[in-house]
């Protein structure tokens, strides 16, 4: 009993998403249906979901049938589609019945759609393009499979050839059709298409919205334009708007390469930079080369309409994606969006969006002696202690203390999934920065980052009146090197 049940809900489940899929074309502005139905009360048995042409629209109005199957252990074939498993008719003789009510209203299609493929002998005679019969299907011989098949199919229907002949150009055989998962991807690009949410929490909005309509019956079954708008808006399904920037910075540094947009601005770093010996350049090429460049590109920026919201694009150093969002300064009135490579996929994170909850755990180690600097560590990526506190010896003397900051629900890459984790990791990364160097009476604080580029251009971003900010990058050997000191006031 447990499995019938988990398959009818499986199945239900399956129809109430394809009714969703079917109906979202009357969202079209050009639509030419008026209205859809789910679950016909005179549809007979192709009512789970219909569609009803406009007045002037020449197309005729569409019946569906669902046919769901929990496996694959069958196919449709000339013979089963005649086989009376219940009741006193066969699926195909259910079909044809409906037909012929439904014929004399105008112009109908009678769809059959199915996750169980169509046998060969079957399936040969089914056109891809627009499921239905081709002729071929009609004018073999009596004498063969098909021919044999016509025969059975009159005779078992009570139909003459003409009207088999009607029937069959009327019918439409969607057979070996997606899967559960697969048609999820589908709804999810339907409704990307029309500008709607997508995954798992709007489709089952959706398909909570059929199966309301579906237990109220009567006028709630009807389904027009305006009612889906409703739906989209009261169920909170419309996408936010993609807001693209006017503007865009590209920065070349370990390699030059193309994004997918054009630039407003490119520097080429390249010759400053090189991935394989992780060689940077020095303070003085910062200051008397890239910074003056940033400064200048920075300018160009504001000069433009609506210079401030800047895409980004740069293969860099951590340390200089952090000097580079230091100069896009929030506090300028810059907002970025950035590449963000994340578990194999790359997303456009931007460093606007409402913060989530997430913050980091620090811990603390005093050094005795007469140092006067605070080393910080934020360590996103991966955990990175042992490497730190190597750097924090090599720093000997200077220092008063080691800051350690791993993210509240450790460190790897699902550390921060998206950019208002991405965010709000940059916001308290300023805040522990700001206390820190407080706490100390710091006179300069030493950073090191191992953590994903975004969250580095957005703290850059918030490094104001810290005073010099000393970072280090990793050599080829593994250790650290001193990098960009970065001035924020």
């Amino acid at each position: 009993m447990a499995e019938q049940s988990a398959a009818r809900l499986e199945g239900d489940r399956y129809q109430h998403l394809y009714s969703w899929y079917e109906l979202l074309r009357l969202l079209d502005e050009d639509s030419p249906y008026e209205y859809g139905y789910v679950e016909h009360p005179d549809a007979g048995s192709a009512d789970d979901v219909t569609l009803h042409p406009k007045a002037d629209s020449n197309k005729p109005a569409r019946y569906i049938q669902i046919k769901w199957h929990v496996d694959q252990r069958d196919t449709y074939s000339f013979t089963n589609l005649t086989e009376v498993l219940s009741g006193t008719r066969s699926l195909l003789h259910k079909l044809f019945d409906s037909w012929k009510e439904l014929k004399k209203n105008g112009a109908v299609e009678v769809w059959l759609v199915s996750n169980w493929s169509s046998a060969p002998e079957l399936g040969r005679f089914l056109r891809a393009r627009d499921n239905n019969f081709s002729d071929d299907f009609f004018t073999c011989t009596s004498r063969s499979q098909a021919g044999r098949a016509r025969t059975n199919w009159m005779k078992q229907l009570g139909a003459t050839e003409q009207e088999l002949l009607e029937f069959c150009r009327d019918l439409r055989l969607r057979l070996g059709f997606a899967g559960i998962g697969d048609f999820e991807e589908m709804v999810d690009e339907r409704m990307g298409r029309y500008g709607l949410r997508m995954g798992p929490d709007a489709r089952a909005k959706a398909i909570d919205e059929v199966r309301h309509w579906i237990e109220i019956g009567g006028n709630k079954k009807r389904v027009t334009r305006e009612v889906l708008l409703d739906v989209i808006h009261r169920r909170e399904l419309r996408a936010a708007a993609i807001d693209i920037p006017a503007v865009s910075l590209w920065i070349h540094g370990w390699g030059k390469m193309a994004f997918d947009r054009p630039p407003s601005i490119e520097l080429d770093w390249t010759s400053h930079f090189d991935r394989a010996t992780r060689t940077i350049p020095g303070q003085a090429v910062w200051y008397h080369d890239l910074f003056p460049q940033l400064q200048r590109a920075t300018e160009k920026l504001l000069a433009q309409p609506n210079g401030t919201y800047v895409d980004f694009r740069g293969k860099l150093p951590l340390t200089a994606v952090l000097a580079v969002g230091a100069k896009l300064s929030e506090v300028a009135g810059f907002k970025l969006r950035a590449q963000q490579p994340t578990r194999g996929e790359t997303f456009l994170w931007r460093s606007d969006v409402p913060i989530s909850e997430r913050t980091f755990q620090t811990r603390e180690e005093t050094y005795d002696g007469e140092g006067q600097d605070i080393l910080i560590a934020f360590c996103i990526t991966g955990e990175a202690l042992t490497d730190v506190r190597t750097l924090a010896a090599e720093l000997a003397g200077q220092l008063k203390a080691l800051v350690y900051a791993e993210p509240d629900n450790g460190t790897g890459d699902a550390a921060v999934t998206n950019n208002a984790d991405a965010v709000a990791l940059a916001v308290r990364a300023k805040e522990v920065i700001r206390e820190m160097r407080n706490r100390y009476r710091a006179n300069q604080i030493h950073l090191v980052l191992y953590a994903p580029a975004t969250f580095c251009l957005f703290l850059g971003q918030r490094l104001n009146a810290v005073g010099n900010v000393t970072t280090y990058e990793r050599t080829a050997a593994g250790g650290y090197q001193c990098s960009v000191i970065i001035p924020t006031g």
